[in-house]
């Protein structure tokens, strides 16, 4: 027989997590710029010190409302496929660990990387941070290819760096101690100032 509870529950922990992500990036949206007028003085162009931030939000915002509708197809066709089933199921099914328990447990992890990142680039600076952030999130998203992993990491985060550095000529954290003195290197190197 189908727990109608337990199905109810992990539905509404589902939605729970994607409804956190937006309703906290627009909250957040509103910490972003204290002083507007103070910011349209130093931007140059587009971009200027809260774009950065900004777009993340925004990111975050349209990416986990994806997820949201994700979900909810998601859980319009299993109420769809449950309706036409009978209501015992094989027994190798319901054995199955539950996928709602490793799906909340990477949540918990994703958040933790995102904390540990914002946390780490006033330490080691913003390029090796957002190196480490690329190489760990693609790891926690499944992808096993080590060569995909380098590449996509070291290209996002060359990127970031021409972006915020070389064309909004942010002044994004260079770390402390030796993680000054190499993000300094490394910017002299890729001609970014």
């Amino acid at each position: 027989m189908i727990d109608l509870y337990r199905m109810q529950r992990e539905t509404l922990v589902r939605f729970l997590a994607p409804v956190l992500f937006i309703a906290g990036a627009i909250v957040l949206t509103g910490f972003v710029d204290e002083n507007p007028a103070r910011t349209a003085e130093m931007t140059r162009g587009t971009f200027g010190p809260t774009a950065w931030p900004s777009y993340m939000l925004y990111g975050v915002i349209f990416f986990a409302a994806g997820w949201l509708l994700q979900d909810v197809l998601g859980a319009l066709w299993r109420a769809r496929a449950s309706r036409r089933t009978e209501a015992g199921r094989n027994t190798e099914q319901a054995n199955r660990p539950r996928a709602g328990e490793v799906f909340e447990l990477r949540v918990l992890i994703a958040i933790g990387v995102i904390a540990a990142y914002g946390y780490l680039i006033p330490i080691i600076g913003f390029a090796f941070a957002t190196l480490l952030f690329f190489l760990v999130w693609f790891v926690l998203g499944g992808i096993r290819r080590p060569k995909l992993i380098g590449l996509v990491s070291v290209g996002g985060t060359l990127f970031m760096l021409y972006l915020f550095v070389k064309l909004a000529s942010m002044p994004l954290a260079r770390g402390e101690g030796i993680f000054a003195e190499w993000t300094i290197a490394l910017y002299q190197f890729l001609k970014v100032f």
